[in-house]
């Protein structure tokens, strides 16, 4: 084989490998039904108590995103920090850590809205303001959290009783 041949074979199969990732590449832009993911400004921002409150489980809310705008698709954990007054030790922001459960895909059609559960830990540091950040968009949406509601600040540790779950169908 000369090298001519060779240099051909290998720009052949980088050609290929480069088309390959091309596609790849395309399909991961777009949702398997097609739709573009879902922007932090066709959402509505509320927070609220479940609709069934189980006294066995912690103390919860739903942080809900109602869908104001046209069908996307979104996935993961939606960012989430509590703001407030200034602790001594940690500061005026708590960025609340995720669940470790994995997040499915959804389809959010207008209209429509997806919650996580914000699973917290009473207590006596009181936050003014829940902020979110839409998974994927780096757009925060601020609504206030309900007055008087404690919670027990963890920032940094293993194993935190406040942590936010993944999205999922309301």
């Amino acid at each position: 084989m000369t090298i001519h041949n060779v240099v051909r074979r290998a720009a052949l199969a980088a050609s290929v490998f480069t088309a390959a990732v091309a596609a790849v590449t395309v399909q991961a832009a777009t949702s398997s039904a097609g739709l573009p993911a879902c922007a932090a400004g066709q959402f509505d921002l509320r927070i609220q108590k479940p609709a069934v409150d189980d006294p066995n489980r912690p103390d919860q809310f739903d942080v809900i995103l109602a869908n104001n705008g046209p069908a996307c698709t979104v996935q993961g954990f939606p960012g989430v920090d509590l703001t407030g007054p200034d602790d001594p030790t940690y500061g005026p922001t708590y960025s609340l850590p995720r669940q470790s459960v994995a997040a499915q895909p959804l389809t959010v059609q207008p209209n429509q809205a997806v919650a996580s559960i914000l699973t917290y830990q009473p207590g006596n540091w009181v936050p003014g303001t829940l902020v979110v950040t839409v998974p994927d968009t780096t757009t925060q949406l601020h609504v206030p959290w309900p007055a008087g509601v404690g919670v027990l600040r963890q920032d940094g540790a293993t194993h935190p009783g406040t942590y936010i779950g993944p999205l999922a169908p309301l």
